[in-house]
């Protein structure tokens, strides 16, 4: 071999050793490669088994479970709005209640295995027998209902312990709801209504949802779709056997409007214990008379401001508390079916739940500034001797005082309340143009058609001229009209009608309708607009008349509200009108059953100008110079700040400082006083420190 063949040969040898180192490696690697790719696909094999066992083998059971499994859409109750005095008390707001649910057992071996911890679960809830069969929740009709309301309201200290026994029970829930409650109880209850769950009807016909809450009276019902809101949506996904899974909101639903009322807080608890405490009063003269005292007053208290007409009190008695309706248990079952059982003793006499501010009842001698005023207009004034009986024809017509008051003209006929001069305005006139020019004139100054509140029952009242008697078998008799012009008669009225025509007289001529909302939502309501009564330019006519009420409390000799509020006992000057309306009771029971009527305003002359009217009026109460004057009385005081004693005496005037400015005047004047007091108690208990 020559020497080029061995140089070839020898870098062969290198090459082929060169080549087998590398080759070595890789034969290595494809081996770790191998056994991965072998480890994936038995991997892959085990999962394509198990995949064939859950969704072959068990597909039947599997099936079954996921078919049970479902959506639950529930409704997400809307808030009501909330109800507040203009300074901020609050009067109907929400609470969240608890209620124990029994969703129901499908399957029938369920139904027979009693539930863990049963009879505790029927001890803590309060569960009665109602919604037992044979000592188990009853099963729901899920035609009528989706779930059975095992008990209401469970008291919070309870729901703890309770939520340990149900919370393993799928068929059990604790279910919130909203409830609607009246956190100052009976205040403003009349003119607030209430509400209740919305019944089977309501829920077929007028659209709403099992459990929402609709007005039944009041603001209640006549701000419904102001109040009411608009319920949410929520999905729930839950077992067969009606466990909660998952849970979304799809629609959190929009609250209702909150509403501001034009009610003054104080001014309406003063109207409240001016009519409680005029029980005394109305039993005072039925003891004068030798009859039976009355267990409560029966009657109503309105204020407003005349310069707007916005209501700042009403209150209606006897009165009830809106939460025995409302809320579900009752909190005062008894006290509930006292209100309104048909069957109790005096139960249509008492009429609880009817606000009688809006009912109509004789109005007696507080209808006269408006016959007054029509005299005025149409005839012009007279004067005559105010004496003790009126001779219509051979018909004597007696006036309330046994003796001769006087030569009276129209003022002092308001002031004295003298009856021979309506009397012989209805003869002048003649008797049936009389009667058809009254209930013309009336409508125009507001009787006989609504106020404006914004409330539900409120009652037109009645006046029959000539030509509403039509049958032979009641016919109409001219001294029909001399009746109608004292408020006797055929005429029916309500507290809200008077306090409106005397606001219209008060501002000459210029009606504004009432009003009892001040925002909604937060936004100021806009005033009712004003319109003229005023016939054929007379505006004099109106001062005419509220001279004559200026003179029933100062200035003249017989004025029938002096002995309470004359300049002399009461330290703000005022005007008004008594009254004394003969019913039917008083026909027959005598006179101490007469209706008490007073209505009067303030303050006039040098204290100001006109801020605060009221009238009062108690059903059977008396005379109107005893329990109604004394009603407005107490108004009186506390709108400016005066003070009273036991006796409801203001006396002695000096002591006095009277506010007679706006109502943040009398709330600032009464924070201050309470301030002054606390300290002064403080000051005289020994070792107090005062912060």
């Amino acid at each position: 071999m020559s020497r080029a063949d061995r140089v070839w040969d020898r870098r062969d040898r290198l090459r082929r050793r060169a080549g087998a180192g590398l080759t070595a490696p890789r034969v290595a690697g494809g081996t770790r490669v191998q056994k991965i790719a072998l480890g994936f696909s038995v991997a892959l094999a085990l999962l394509g088994v198990r995949l064939y066992y859950l969704q072959v083998s068990l597909h039947d059971q599997f099936a079954v479970r996921s078919a049970s499994n479902y959506q639950r859409d529930e409704v997400l109750r809307a808030l009501r709005g909330e109800i507040r005095t203009r300074d901020g008390v609050l009067l109907a707001t929400n609470r969240l209640a608890v209620d124990l649910v029994y969703t129901g057992r499908l399957r029938k071996s369920e139904r027979e295995t009693p539930i863990p911890g049963w009879d505790k679960i029927v001890y803590l809830a309060g569960i009665g027998g109602d919604v037992l069969v044979g000592g188990q929740p009853r099963e729901p009709d899920y035609e009528r209902e989706p779930a059975t309301v095992l008990a209401r309201n469970i008291p919070q200290e309870r729901l703890a312990a309770l939520y340990e026994y149900t919370v393993l029970v799928p068929s059990l829930e604790l279910r919130e709801r909203v409830e609607r409650v009246y956190p100052q109880g009976k205040m403003a209850a009349h003119l607030l209504g209430y509400v209740q769950e919305a019944s089977e009807s309501q829920v077929k016909e007028d659209g709403y949802t099992q459990g929402d809450l609709v007005g039944r009276s009041g603001l209640e019902y006549s701000l419904q779709k102001t109040l009411e809101g608009k319920n949410g949506l929520r999905r729930r996904e839950v077992t067969a056997a009606g466990k909660p899974q998952t849970e979304r909101v799809i629609d959190p639903g929009v609250k209702g409007k909150d509403v501001t009322l034009s009610i003054d807080s104080l001014l309406q608890r003063t109207a409240e214990t001016a009519l409680r405490e005029g029980l005394a009063d109305v039993n005072r003269g039925r003891a004068k008379f030798g009859k039976a005292p009355e267990p409560y007053a029966r009657g109503a208290v309105i204020a407003l401001d005349p310069r707007t007409n916005e209501v700042l009190a009403l209150a209606s008695a006897p009165t009830y508390d809106p939460n025995w309706f409302s809320r579900v248990p009752s909190p005062d079952p008894k006290a509930k079916n006292w209100a309104i059982d048909p069957n109790r003793p005096l139960a249509e006499l008492d009429a609880v739940t009817a606000n009688r501010a809006v009912q109509a009842y004789a109005p007696g001698s507080v209808f006269k500034i408006a016959t007054t005023l029509m005299q005025e207009e149409r005839w012009g004034n007279f004067s005559l001797p105010c004496n003790p009986v009126y001779y219509f024809g051979r018909a004597p017509r007696k006036n309330w005082a046994g003796y001769p008051l006087g030569v009276v003209d129209g003022k002092l006929a308001i002031s004295y309340s003298c009856n021979p001069w309506y009397y012989h305005s209805a003869a002048s006139a003649g008797p049936e143009r009389y009667g058809r020019t009254l209930v013309q004139r009336m409508k125009e100054l507001g009787y006989l058609r609504p106020t404006g509140l914004e409330i539900v029952g409120e009652k037109l009242g009645e006046m029959r001229g000539p030509d509403e008697y039509t049958s032979p078998q009641d016919p109409w008799y001219p001294g029909f009209a001399l009746n109608m012009s004292i408020g006797q008669g055929s005429v029916q009225v309500t507290p809200a009608q008077v306090a409106w025509v005397m606001s219209t007289i008060v501002n000459e001529g210029q009606q504004r309708p009432l009003t009892v909302l001040r925002s909604v939502a937060g936004k100021r309501e806009a005033l009712k607009p004003a319109t003229s009564v005023v016939y054929n330019g007379k505006v004099d006519a109106f001062r005419f008349v509220k001279e004559g009420m200026s003179g029933t409390t100062a200035g003249t000799r017989y004025g029938t509200a002096q002995h309470e509020i004359g300049p002399d006992r009461f330290p703000v000057r005022t005007a008004g009108k008594t009254g004394t309306a003969e019913n039917g009771t008083s026909s027959r029971q005598g006179y101490a059953y007469t209706h008490a009527w007073y209505e009067g305003y303030g303050p006039i002359g040098k204290d100001g100008t006109p801020t605060f009217a009221v009238v009062a009026f108690f059903q059977f109460g008396g005379e109107g110079s005893g329990p109604a004057l004394r009603a407005v009385k107490r108004m009186f005081a506390a709108r400016w700040c005066v003070t009273l004693d036991e006796k409801l005496s203001a006396l002695p005037l000096a002591q006095q400082q009277p506010c007679t400015g706006e109502l943040e005047q009398m709330h600032q004047v009464y924070k201050t006083r309470a301030e002054r007091a606390k300290d002064s108690a403080a000051k005289a208990t020994p070792g107090a420190q005062t912060p």
